[in-house]
């Protein structure tokens, strides 16, 4: 049965997504860490998302757990500077489970400045949320 289809994935009921969200963030308090300092989500607008979803062979996104050094803002910072952040990288994948470049309306295939590999930098929360979205 092939896994990367269009329908990949379930809907959870509040639930599972709660005691999902709370263990992360009892985790998180248990390794010391203030709670203004944990990335509990990282958002992104409809529009980039539609983009990778345009790529073709396009059937669906990959989420990419990544970590970046940051500063106080959340600007990224040479290596060991500031604090390392986690983040997510989103990606386009094809059903062979392929990851795909996003292509530039007017760039050519091969060149490389005229595509991207991911999309990512999204604002987070706690920092860009209301405080009742990260209860």
């Amino acid at each position: 049965m092939p896994v990367f289809t269009k329908d990949a994935g379930r809907f959870l009921a509040s639930e599972e997504v709660v005691p999902l969200k709370e263990a992360y963030k009892k985790r998180k308090a248990e390794s010391g860490l203030a709670k203004d300092k944990v990335v509990q989500s990282e958002f992104f607008g409809i529009d980039q998302i539609q983009r990778l979803l345009d790529q073709p062979g396009c059937v669906g996104l990959r989420i990419h757990h990544a970590k970046r050094w940051e500063d106080e803002n959340g600007r990224p910072t040479a290596s060991g500077k500031g604090d390392l952040k986690p983040r997510v990288l989103l990606t386009a994948v094809d059903s062979a489970g392929r990851d795909l470049p996003v292509r530039s309306a007017n760039a050519g295939l091969k060149d490389s400045m005229g595509r991207a590999e991911a999309l990512g930098d999204g604002p987070v929360c706690p920092r860009h949320c209301a405080e009742d979205d990260i209860q």
